[in-house]
């Protein structure tokens, strides 16, 4: 499995000097199981991807959306293929009870946001809405999807191949005190407290032995706000420890934090981390 880094900012894009390094696209990974395409979140760092597949003619192309948030699907109007007759890509997501999946999308891509709508372009799109703990075969891959304690309706994936596997886990508060998902807050005391087992088991079960665990890390911990449904490095370390992963991508980057901040990130975790971390880049390429 390769997999390659084409965004890792969170929030929105930034074009300035205090990211050069670590780069200012929106979440996008590339993941190649094989011959398999596979996309994971469609942010701005989807667009630099799509001329790369325009090159390679690749016209089987797979899209893991976790949730419908702008910074994760703002760079599909953006995604060359849609432009290719040839092409055929595929779009899943967790549903929503109120619209589709292929109304969310096909609300950002009319006018007056886009000049051209998705009825217009010449691939074939697919939509298909998946069910929590919902595990299928996309190719030479298995896929999996589960349930985060984040706004909305948002999944995490677990990606395995040739006894490989690659997790998943943003955006999410792993072990934050409220519950932020749609359908989550009206039980009862005990029917919450479930709701939260339920979640923080749904993250091991993905992370469980993961080779390379992709996991939020948007807070530092004098930061952390807990209605806002993100982690910290702490939670990514301890949750690591629970599943017994192999190595953790710190994801995404707050949008102000500089390039020196993020190395001092690095460096600080990095001692405390019983396993490999390194600080998610753009442009990174990593084979498991």
């Amino acid at each position: 499995m390769q997999i390659t880094f084409r965004g890792v900012r969170g929030s929105y894009p930034v074009a300035a000097q205090h990211s050069v390094r670590y780069g200012g696209n929106t979440p996008c990974i590339e993941v190649w199981a094989g011959e398999t395409c596979l996309i994971i979140d469609a942010g701005t760092g989807i667009r630099s991807l799509g001329k790369d597949l325009v090159k390679r003619d690749q016209r089987e192309i797979h899209l893991l959306i976790s949730h419908t948030h702008w910074d994760h699907v703002q760079g599909f109007p953006h995604f060359d293929p849609q432009h290719n007759q040839n092409a055929h890509i595929r779009i899943y997501a967790l549903p929503h009870e109120d619209r589709s999946l292929g109304d969310v999308f096909r609300a950002q891509q009319q006018a007056p946001f886009y000049p051209v709508t998705l009825a217009d372009v010449e691939s074939r799109i697919e939509f298909i809405e998946l069910q929590d703990g919902q595990s299928f075969t996309i190719g030479e891959a298995q896929v999996s999807c589960h349930r985060l304690n984040h706004p909305s309706v948002t999944g995490g994936y677990r990606i395995e191949h040739e006894g490989k596997v690659l997790s998943y886990v943003s955006d999410v508060d792993l072990y934050g005190p409220i519950l932020h998902g749609a359908g989550m807050k009206n039980g009862s005391v005990d029917q919450q407290r479930a709701w939260h087992q339920y979640l923080q088991k749904s993250a091991l079960d993905l992370a469980n032995r993961a080779d390379l665990m992709i996991c939020d890390t948007f807070f530092l911990p004098e930061e952390y706000k807990p209605d806002w449904g993100h982690s910290r490095p702490e939670d990514a370390l301890r949750l690591g420890q629970e599943a017994q992963i192999q190595r953790l991508a710190l994801f995404p980057h707050e949008p102000h934090r500089s390039d020196e901040e993020i190395d001092a990130i690095q460096e600080r975790y990095r001692k405390e981390a019983p396993f490999d971390l390194f600080a998610s880049v753009e442009g990174l390429t990593l084979a498991l």
